[in-house]
């Protein structure tokens, strides 16, 4: 006897999930658009519900945590020189709720943290005067309390 359809669809979206996941970590919304894609691609019927339920279940068993990898997303992107507002608005674009996105910035933007990013875009960018410095801060996305207070620690030298 054979499987019911509905059985053969989580199935196979779980098994898509599961390699996905394998392959490289997802955000939630992310992963669901991929299984979107793939029931279509597969014809399946009404999916929404099992994909829902799959994405419930990878969730409740720890293989898929948005609050982990906007944490490692907010490192990472720290790490390129880009500042809280400039991250904020790319997780944004990655449909991950404001919510999530304000707690992992604060755990990993920290001041201490921005000071030693700005530190190291002084250092790349040493060619230019203060406020050529002072503007390509604000367009990385760093804040004026931010920027005046690496400025008042001594953090530039003139």
């Amino acid at each position: 006897m054979g499987q019911s359809p509905l059985n053969d669809t989580r199935s196979s979206l779980l098994k898509y999930a599961t390699v996905c996941l394998n392959r490289q970590p997802y955000f939630r919304n992310r992963l669901r658009d991929k299984l979107i894609q793939r029931a279509k691609k597969l014809s399946f019927c009404d999916a929404y519900d099992t994909i829902d339920e799959i994405l419930f279940d990878l969730s409740k068993s720890g293989y898929l945590n948005d609050q982990v990898l906007a944490n490692g997303y907010v490192r990472r992107q720290l790490s390129k020189g880009y500042g809280p507002k400039i991250i904020f608005l790319k997780l944004l674009r990655l449909n991950l709720e404001k919510d999530k996105i304000s707690l992992a910035i604060e755990e990993e933007a920290t001041p201490e943290a921005q000071l030693e990013t700005i530190s190291k875009l002084k250092a790349k960018y040493s060619k230019y005067d203060r406020y050529k410095l002072t503007a390509k801060l604000y367009g990385r996305g760093f804040s004026s309390s931010i920027i005046n207070k690496a400025f008042d620690v001594g953090a530039f030298e003139d």
